[in-house]
């Protein structure tokens, strides 16, 4: 009796794996159909499916990975061949995946990433032309993308800084606004201080100037009444002198 358990047993088991292999089979084939009709979706859909049921050592990245990266999953896609990269034995199966897993991180804009799965590629197999091209490209879109970044980030301070001193200059003008009254008043009393201060001192300096030509108008007229004074005295002196000589005789 229990022996005969035991058979039915493993029957079952046996029924159940050929089930189970007809299964993911079907759908391992049916995916692949899909793919080529260009129903993208719909084969990674019927692919992960398959994956799911499929024994342990079946692995099924590679066509996963390619319907993800044609239905433009690319963060899928990207996985996809990594797991492939990762389970397969071959180098050149390796560097296949790897230059896979770089061209979705290319249309991730993932640049930097997609440098380093084309050199693993390379590792893998140094006589592919293509990668090496692909891996230039890379380069050359990071080095783009870094200085469109730098642009980026040199517009974005100078808008701050704009902005900050745009807020500052207004804080100031609301400062002058909210100023005490007081404030105003004794400034205000303070420039008219000043610029009765620098009247006065204007008008003693007019004043100044006037005395100062004054005396030097009394200077003259005394200067002139000396000189006058003088002539008289010079000419008397003179008409003496002549009428001794003429009246006076001398014997």
């Amino acid at each position: 009796m229990m022996l005969k358990k035991i058979f039915i047993l493993t029957v079952v088991l046996l029924a159940s794996q050929v089930v189970m292999s007809q299964s993911w089979e079907d759908s391992l084939e049916l995916g692949k159909k899909l793919y080529k009709e260009g129903k993208y979706q719909r084969a990674y859909s019927t692919l992960k499916e398959a994956q799911k049921i499929a024994p342990n050592e079946v692995d099924l990245s590679q066509d996963i990975g390619n319907a993800a990266y044609r239905s433009k999953d690319y963060e899928m896609a990207e996985k996809a061949f990594k797991s492939a990269a990762s389970n397969d034995e071959l180098l050149n199966r390796q560097a296949y995946a790897w230059h896979n897993v770089g061209n979705s991180q290319m249309q991730s804009k993932d640049y930097q990433g997609a440098i380093e799965s084309y050199k693993n590629a390379l590792r893998k197999n140094p006589s592919n032309d293509k990668t090496r091209y692909n891996l230039a490209e890379a380069k050359r879109r990071l080095k783009k993308q870094e200085k469109k970044q730098k642009q980026n980030k040199n517009q974005e301070q100078n808008k701050n800084q704009q902005q900050k001193q745009n807020d500052q200059q207004k804080n100031g003008q609301q400062g002058e606004n909210k100023k005490n009254p007081s404030d105003k008043n004794q400034n205000k009393q303070q420039q008219q201080n000043q610029q009765k201060n620098g009247s006065q001192q204007e008008a003693e300096k007019r004043k100044a100037k006037l005395s100062d030509k004054k005396t030097d108008r009394m200077l003259d007229k005394l200067l002139k009444k000396e000189s006058k004074t003088k002539r008289k005295v010079r000419g008397f002196n003179s008409k003496k002198g002549d009428e001794e000589v003429k009246s006076g005789k001398k014997w």
